[in-house]
């Protein structure tokens, strides 16, 4: 009796424990398949340069971590929630009012928190080593661009990304039909444009070649470079190459279109100073464009605006330098 009483209550506790087992294990598989469920509602998985991120599907709180997100995000009609400090001027004046988290390469992650982001978007070379801080904040998607010449293809994955890819695709024509309709006015021998920087801190002189940004758009208006400035491919940087001022001739052209950039009132200040010194140079005077009163002081979007806004702007002074002044191209 002693004997069969404890093989009872061993068979008995052994029913227990499987049915309290399979009662959780159905239990779990109820929330697996629950929380499989909200995912492929609430979220979708993108693929990106830095692995792999599920999105929200409807995203509206979303941080740009670098000038093209932030571009590109207004000119899919949306308001970023936060952005990095070093930004365009021109930018910068269309969002005085969102928050800044400081530079690209800087960026404080107690700011950004405090936002409550639902998205985070950003370039690979400026987040890759904050990447898993980043995502633990929000979910974060990163883009690569080898070249500024290839500024439609992350215009592109914004848009998938936001899920506004058919009003990404419609932008895109509109640019196109711009070019077309100002490509119809170019000289069959069009105007060699050189495009030139000049840096804040030192005065170094840049040239821009055919894949930054507004080469690659002069490009499809099919204006011709100098020599010195007709090279580069969209996939393969660099965009831009210094000179020393006794090779300054290299950047003359029928015309050139100048700029600076400062991302701070202290650096803008110096970058003007280096212009008006520019101004007094004998080299800078010798040259053709200077003679010929055709040197136009544009903004840096030229060189790395990469976003539809800016394609916009340097079409603009395309229209009012080149294309409305009898002579300059048509």
């Amino acid at each position: 009796m002693h004997r069969s009483g404890r093989r009872f209550r061993l068979f008995t506790l052994t029913i227990l424990t499987i049915v309290f087992f399979s009662a959780c294990v159905g239990s779990t598989s109820q929330n697996l398949d629950q929380s499989t469920e909200l995912l492929s509602v609430d979220c979708r998985i993108v693929e990106h340069s830095l692995g792999k991120t599920c999105v929200p599907l409807e995203p509206r709180r979303v941080v740009a971590l670098d000038g093209a997100t932030v571009g590109n995000l207004l000119a899919l009609g949306m308001m970023p929630a936060g952005v990095a400090s070093n930004l365009l001027p021109e930018i910068t004046r269309l969002i005085p009012n969102v928050p800044r988290l400081g530079q690209s390469s800087q960026i404080n992650l107690e700011t950004l928190a405090v936002l409550q982001p639902d998205l985070i978007i950003g370039a690979v070379w400026e987040m890759k080593g904050i990447y898993n801080k980043l995502s633990a904040i929000a979910p974060t998607v990163a883009f690569e661009m080898q070249t500024p010449a290839d500024w439609q293809r992350p215009f592109r994955f914004d848009g998938q990304v936001l899920g506004l890819e058919t009003q990404a695709e419609k932008v895109l024509e509109q640019y196109q039909m711009r070019v077309n309709k100002l490509r119809a006015q170019v000289s069959d021998s069009p105007l060699q444009i050189s495009l030139v920087r000049i840096r804040a801190e030192s005065g170094q002189m840049s040239l821009y070649l055919k894949n930054c940004f507004g080469g690659a758009i002069l490009a499809d208006l099919g204006f011709a470079r100098p020599p010195s400035q007709d090279q580069g491919t969209p996939d393969q940087p660099p965009f831009a190459k210094s000179i020393s001022r006794e090779s300054m001739t290299e950047a003359d052209g029928d015309v050139i279109f100048l700029f600076t950039f400062g991302h701070t009132p202290q650096i803008a200040a110096a970058a003007e100073a280096q212009l008006e010194r520019l101004d007094t140079d004998p080299l800078w005077q010798s040259l053709g464009a200077v003679q010929k009163n055709r040197v136009y002081s544009v903004g840096h979007y030229w060189g790395a605006g990469n976003s539809p806004l800016a394609a916009d702007w340097v079409l603009d002074d395309v229209e009012q330098y080149l294309l409305e002044v009898p002579g300059n191209g048509v």
